[in-house]
């Protein structure tokens, strides 16, 4: 059993099946979520549940926070018994949302100035589903803090990866996902073309995913059709919990990180006219065959 005790808020889509490959690695994890049935299934397994975002700091060497935003990420760290107030003198701060390159640079000066070490890690699927120990980490951060956190790293992914300093775990997670948002649009093209000139769109699908067309969201959306095609649905999604009360929902997770992406060119003054081109388009009404196959 590994010495470094982790701990974990936010048991979601990806949250879940990251804290169960630590927690089946043998690593000691206390978990906090505001879904009662999340911390029950982590327990379980054999975590240890905490009552507050505090308590979790106050009981871990490392932390991962993976939350849906930047107003979430902030009240679990800075809310009335957040991790701030529970995070100690060489303790390690892990922010795994999507957030963007800035908040973990900010949050790793401010930290310094505590003893407290900050590491940002892009989390993307290296599969179609979710499974324990299946993800991609892209993770930046002080060498040493990431040597430390390693076993957890480990534990997580089937392809950790040290990629630089603060903030590009989150950089290279923007342009990996804004390359995947363009291939998915560039997808949805080219099966729109084959559906107006009378073709099969699960046929072209199989064919593509294993000809010069491939792709990994083409091989994602061969996967979702296979199972429709078989009466097997993907459960939905459990709705984000929020505390943040009489405010204005969410944005919608692609739609977050391609805005992520695009202030972050917008900020290194980078051109980037195809996204400015896709993000332009009426996808339903300009692809109009394929999104009325995708309804049937």
């Amino acid at each position: 059993m590994s010495s470094l005790k982790m701990g974990f808020i936010g048991l979601g889509d990806l949250g879940m099946p990251m804290a169960k490959g630590i927690v089946q690695a043998g690593i000691p994890i206390t978990v906090y979520d505001l879904r009662k049935e999340a911390i029950d299934e982590m327990v379980a397994l054999g975590a240890k549940a905490a009552a507050t975002c505090r308590e979790v700091g106050e009981e871990s060497d490392a932390v991962i926070s993976m939350v849906r935003d930047i107003p979430q990420t902030d009240e679990v760290l800075f809310k009335k018994d957040g991790l701030w107030e529970g995070v100690k003198e060489g303790s390690i701060i892990i922010l795994s949302s999507t957030i963007g390159p800035e908040y973990p640079r900010k949050l790793y000066a401010r930290a310094k100035e505590k003893g407290v070490q900050v590491i940002d890690v892009g989390v993307s699927k290296s599969g179609p589903t979710n499974e324990v120990g299946g993800l991609t980490l892209m993770i930046g951060g002080d060498d040493d803090a990431v040597k430390k956190c390693w076993p957890a790293f480990d534990a997580m992914a089937k392809y950790p990866f040290h990629v630089g300093g603060i903030g590009t775990g989150q950089a290279f997670k923007l342009v990996n996902n804004l390359l995947g948002i363009t291939i998915g649009s560039v997808n949805r093209e080219c099966l729109n073309l084959g559906l107006r000139a009378g073709l099969d769109l699960a046929r072209m699908v199989e064919v593509m995913s294993v000809s010069t067309g491939s792709s990994w969201m083409l091989k994602m959306q061969e996967h979702m059709m296979k199972l429709r095609a078989s009466g097997v649905l993907p459960l939905p999604r459990p709705p984000a919990p929020t505390i943040r009360e009489g405010k204005p929902p969410s944005e919608d997770i692609g739609t977050k990180d391609k805005r992520l992406a695009i202030e972050m060119a917008e900020a290194l003054g980078v051109d980037i006219p195809i996204t400015r081109f896709i993000e332009s388009l009426d996808m339903d009404s300009v692809y109009e065959a394929y999104a009325t196959s995708m309804r049937r």
